[in-house]
């Protein structure tokens, strides 16, 4: 992916901007990746963008002819060849890139045309007469782009530490940040683990001049509860033929196209609707061999005519490259989740685009019993602190200082209850389904491609925005519990119907009163057999998850002997916010006592790095080949 880097400063002159610009540009830099760098570098401001060169988007900045607008694009439109043709009698007969497209058409139609945009992007307009910046995310928040205003200046890129180099103030934690870091395992809203360094949210333009900031939404997520009720077959019917278009706009370029496939159905239903003109192409499965995830998605790649290849390295690789996890993940998520850094040579043999099936969410309701009860906004609001925070409280309570905790706990449950504002909808399902699109998926689903940045480059076609927009007109009966997504993968795709899938471990079965009857006695039986199995001592079965991280931590005992405890001894977790005698507590039940605290020791251990890296600027644990392809 690009790596986009700037400043907006109207007090500095020229030279000081590009000053600013190289060094961002160097902290950004992956050893033995070759880029492009691209700079637009103005009196008061400056923007660059690395580009490894992946996608088509060919030199930027795209200017308007008097050089007064220019704009960097980080990202892709999958249509940008519809949009040029509706919008033929405003754009110029020759052909047009696409940030100088977005340009074009942000000077027709007005900024609100992004609407239109079908992609993951980030882009940045700067206005030189009048010293006007504006930073504008796609409607998800895919792309991260970070910023912080500091002494009249504002500060941006893709990863923290281009922020992080600029700056020359002091660092802190975000107290209210980083709580919520460990409660939710990801940041939440706007807010990052670090004070006055912010996210921009999904569908938001932020406007930055010199009589202050403002940000918009230009659109928003909500299912439309007031459209009309269609059957099944439908839904399920309009659902494969949009997601088709989706994986077509998904495979266009003249780089090579792969595939992140699991026993699942959101990547299933992606390689199921590639056209067979395009394969085989490479799919790749991480996990174990015994694991569900690698022997269905080995099946599903011998029907549908993939080439297979499966990712598993019984050795240590946790303790090996958590620090170079978290030199690209920036303490943002557990490093645990996104250890895909020790497969990229292998990756990078065979595919430079990657296609995934993230958010699906959009397919169907994800409920449990509090929030299916629930009969009012406000009910809903409620099963989803309990379901989402409940559980978590606890453990996290136990690792921070308790005065701390306390301070801080009211600010958290205000700004959980605040971040219903942006929810449109009354539907509980609905209620839900929005909040962790709006709120959850930006700060950790996004986040985790990060660790692949700057070798490969991600494509959703679940978020295409002509699918999207039909699936929220779908009422919450038609697709509880994924009923119309399942029907569209069983009926559409009949050659991959009877291989199992992998959370339930049995064929799509798109009956909904059949396959719901099996899901309880699955899950009653589940609930049977876990004491009897705890009794005799009998591990459960490696079955929905590839590995357990219990066990992984403990396998690997270097992970608190050689990082977490040199970072706690360093004085990286401040005695104002964390309990060190409790975390002691901590690490002790989990290597000791079978204890199973993974989660808990995995952010402790992503953000005491990242602490290290970026408020202390030390990067002594940093290999030099941390990213040689």
């Amino acid at each position: 992916m690009p790596n986009l880097v700037g400043v907006w400063d109207p007090k500095s002159e020229e030279g000081q901007i590009l000053k600013v610009l190289s060094t961002q540009l160097h902290r950004v830099r992956t050893p033995g990746v070759v880029t492009k760098e691209y700079i637009s570098v103005h009196p008061g401001f400056g923007a660059a963008l690395s580009d490894p060169g992946i996608l088509d988007n060919g030199a930027q900045p795209a200017r308007t002819a008097d050089g007064r607008l220019s704009l960097l694009f980080d990202g892709e439109l999958y249509n940008a060849g519809e949009l040029r043709h509706r919008f033929r009698k405003v754009l110029p007969r020759d052909a047009v890139s696409t940030p100088e497209l977005c340009l074009l058409l942000i000077l027709a139609q007005g900024e609100d045309v992004i609407r239109l945009f079908n992609g993951l992007f980030c882009l940045t307009i700067y206005d030189r007469a009048e010293r006007r910046l504006k930073l504008m995310s796609d409607r998800y928040g895919f792309r991260p782009l970070f910023y912080a205003q500091k002494d009249g200046a504002l500060y941006f890129g893709s990863e923290l530490k281009a922020l992080c180099i600029a700056d020359k103030g002091a660092r802190q934690f975000d107290e209210i940040g980083t709580l919520e870091l460990f409660c939710y395992g990801a940041p939440f809203q706007e807010r990052t683990w670090l004070r006055g360094y912010m996210r921009l949210e999904p569908a938001t333009i932020l406007t930055v001049e010199q009589s202050g900031s403002r940000k918009r939404r230009y659109w928003s997520y909500k299912y439309q509860e007031n459209a009309p009720h269609l059957d099944q077959p439908t839904y399920f019917t309009l659902f494969g033929t949009l997601l088709d278009r989706a994986v077509e706009r998904c495979m266009d370029g003249s780089h090579r196209i792969g595939i992140l496939l699991s026993g699942g159905y959101d990547s299933r239903s992606v390689a199921a609707a590639i056209r067979k003109h395009y394969l085989p192409i490479p799919a790749f499965t991480f996990g174990h061999s015994e694991s569900r995830d690698v022997r269905f998605a080995a099946e599903l790649s011998e029907r549908l005519g993939l080439d297979h290849a499966a990712l598993t390295d019984r050795g240590p690789y946790l303790y090996p490259y958590c620090s170079s996890i978290v030199w690209r993940t920036e303490g943002m998520l557990p490093f645990a989740n996104t250890t895909s850094i020790r497969f990229h040579p292998l990756m990078k043999e065979k595919m430079d685009v990657f296609l995934t099936g993230v958010l699906a969410e959009f397919g169907g309701s994800h409920t449990w019993p509090q929030l299916l009860v629930a009969r009012s906004r406000r009910s809903a609001i409620r099963a989803i602190f309990d379901h989402i925070l409940g559980g978590r409280l606890a453990e996290v309570r136990r690792i921070f200082d308790p005065i701390f905790f306390e301070r801080t706990f009211e600010g958290l449950r205000a700004r959980f209850d605040e971040s219903f504002a942006n929810v449109e909808n009354d539907h509980p399902l609905n209620v839900a389904d929005c909040w962790n699109v709006i709120h959850l998926q930006p700060r950790s689903t996004y986040q985790a491609p990060s660790i692949d940045r700057p070798l490969f480059e991600a494509r959703a076609p679940h978020m295409d925005t002509e699918l999207v927009d039909f699936l929220l007109t779908i009422p919450p009966y038609a697709r509880l519990e994924q009923r119309v997504y399942k029907k569209m993968i069983a009926y559409r795709f009949p050659e991959i119907r009877d291989i199992p899938c992998t959370n339930s471990g049995r064929p799509i079965d798109p009956h909904f009163a059949s396959e719901y009857t099996k899901m309880l006695v699955s899950y009653a039986g589940a609930k049977t057999l876990g004491p009897v199995r705890k009794l005799f001592h009998r591990p459960i079965p490696l079955g929905r998850e590839f590995r357990d991280l219990n066990d992984d931590f403990r396998e690997e005992p270097e992970l608190v002997h050689k990082v977490l405890r040199p970072l706690l001894d360093s004085g990286v977790y401040p005695s104002s916010i964390f309990n060190r005698r409790a975390i002691e507590e901590v690490v002790d039940e989990h290597y000791q006592k079978n204890g199973r605290h993974d989660n808990i020791l995995a952010l402790m251990i992503s953000l005491g790095l990242a602490a290290k890296f970026f408020l202390h600027e030390d990067l002594s644990s940093l290999p030099g080949s941390t990213f040689q392809p």
